[in-house]
C-alpha cells in the first residue's frame, strides 16, 4: 500500500510539472505575442476541433480500420491542417504555439497514470507527442523568419509522413518501414515542397523520406526539423 501510494504521488507530481511547465510557458509566449480577440476566437474553435478529431472521429477510423491509420488520420486533419490555414487567421504564433503544447500535455498525462488513448496511441511510443511538440518549436523560431518553412516541414511530416502510414498499411498489412511507403512520402512530399518552396522544397522532400527512414530519432522529431533546417540553410548555399 505504501509503494502504491508513493507511485500515484510521484504521478501527480509529474503531472503538476508538466502543468506548471505548460502555464509557464503560456504565460511567457502570451508576454511576448498577446493575440488579438479574433485570434483567440479562431483558436478555441481549433482546439475543440483538435480535440473531436482525437477523442471522437480517429476513434471511428480506429474501428474500422486500425490505430496505425487512426494516427495518420489525426495527423492529417490537426497538425496539417492547422498548418495550412494558420497564415492566414493568425498574426502572431502564439495561438499555433500554445496549442500544440496543450495537445502534447493531452497526449501524454494519460500515459503517466498508464491509461494510453489505445485507439491510437502505442505503447512506449510518444510520436504523437512529439509531433505536437515539433509542431509548437517550428511556430516559435520560424513564424518571423519564414511562415513557409515552418508550414512546409509541418506539412511534411502531417501529410508526407502521413500517407507513409496510410500506403505500409494497405500494402503491407502491419506497421513497417517498407519501399512503398517512402515513395508515397517522396511524391506527395515533392508536390507540398514544389507548391510551397520551389526546388529547394523538393530536395529537402527527398532529405525528409530518407530521414523518415532512420530510426535513431522519432520522425516526429527529425522529420520537421531536420526540414526546416535544410530549407532555412538552403537559399545560403545558392549562387
Amino acid at each position: 500500500m505504501i509503494v502504491e501510494n508513493d507511485l500515484t504521488n510521484r504521478k501527480k507530481i509529474y503531472l503538476a510539472v508538466l502543468i506548471a511547465l505548460f502555464l509557464l510557458a503560456s504565460a511567457l509566449v502570451m508576454f511576448t505575442w498577446f493575440p488579438s480577440p479574433s485570434e483567440i476566437l479562431w483558436g478555441g474553435i481549433l482546439v475543440v476541433w483538435v480535440l473531436i478529431v482525437v477523442f471522437w472521429l480517429s476513434k471511428i477510423v480506429s474501428r474500422k480500420w486500425n490505430k496505425y491509420v487512426a494516427r495518420k488520420f489525426i495527423h492529417f486533419f490537426t497538425g496539417g491542417l492547422v498548418a495550412v490555414i494558420a497564415p492566414y487567421i493568425f498574426e502572431v504564433p502564439t495561438i499555433p504555439v500554445l496549442g500544440a503544447l496543450f495537445m502534447a500535455l493531452v497526449t501524454v498525462a494519460p500515459r503517466i497514470w498508464n491509461k494510453d488513448l489505445d485507439w491510437f496511441q502505442i505503447e512506449k511510443n510518444f510520436g504523437d507527442t512529439w509531433f505536437c511538440i515539433s509542431f509548437a518549436i517550428l511556430f516559435l523560431t520560424f513564424w518571423y523568419i519564414d511562415k513557409v518553412i515552418a508550414i512546409t516541414a509541418a506539412l511534411f511530416m502531417a501529410v508526407g509522413d502521413g500517407i507513409t502510414g496510410i500506403v505500409r498499411n494497405k500494402v503491407y498489412k502491419r506497421h513497417v518501414k517498407g519501399f512503398w511507403g517512402s515513395v508515397a512520402m517522396l511524391i506527395v512530399s515533392a508536390v507540398i515542397g514544389v507548391l510551397y518552396k520551389g526546388i529547394p522544397g523538393v530536395v529537402t522532400a527527398i532529405i525528409a523520406t530518407i530521414i523518415e527512414k532512420i530510426p535513431l530519432i522519432d520522425d516526429n522529431i527529425s522529420v520537421p526539423l531536420v526540414s526546416a533546417g535544410v530549407l532555412y540553410i538552403i537559399p545560403f548555399l545558392m549562387p
